[in-house]
């Protein structure tokens, strides 16, 4: 098992997330960089939501966040019991990908989350077949396919 850490998302990591989302392999799947930065930044002092980089031995490698299900309007999520968490992720270093470092670091944050959090739940892409794959690696489970607000069809997946 590798260690890895999680640390909130600072300021002085904006410019490095900023790359990530115009990489393409992150970019593919998260659509417009200079709009999801842009959320990021907002977001950064929001209560509702925990962004996150994951590192690897002090190397900042991927990023995720988690949310109350029902702190933002998602209509994916609106059947999930109360208390469950959404999260979200990315590697953004591409010499990490296809290496089992998504599968190890969402795994490894799932066990944190699991303990305060009856369940957590994702919303993939459904033409997104590598990430639905890491989910279910990481013990997620299909639950149901449903249009986003934008809509977009995702398969939501829960972890119990």
């Amino acid at each position: 098992m590798r260690n890895y850490s999680f640390r909130r998302v600072t300021q002085d990591d904006l410019p490095r997330l900023r790359a990530w989302l115009d990489a393409p392999h992150v970019k593919v799947w998260w659509g417009d960089a200079e709009k999801q930065a842009a959320l990021i930044k907002q977001d950064m002092d929001n209560p509702k939501i925990v962004m996150q980089m994951v590192e690897l031995v002090g190397q900042p490698f991927a990023y995720i966040h988690h949310h109350d299900a029902h702190a933002f309007p998602m209509p994916e999520y609106a059947d999930l019991p109360r208390g469950t968490r959404v999260i979200g992720t990315f590697v953004g270093s591409p010499e990490y990908l296809g290496q089992g470092h998504a599968v190890g670091y969402i795994d490894a944050h799932l066990r944190d989350l699991r303990l305060h959090y009856p369940m957590v739940a994702v919303a993939a892409n459904t033409t997104d077949t590598r990430t639905i794959g890491i989910y279910n690696q990481a013990g997620f489970r299909k639950r149901r396919l449903v249009e986003t607000r934008q809509g977009k069809l995702v398969q939501v997946m829960t972890h119990l």
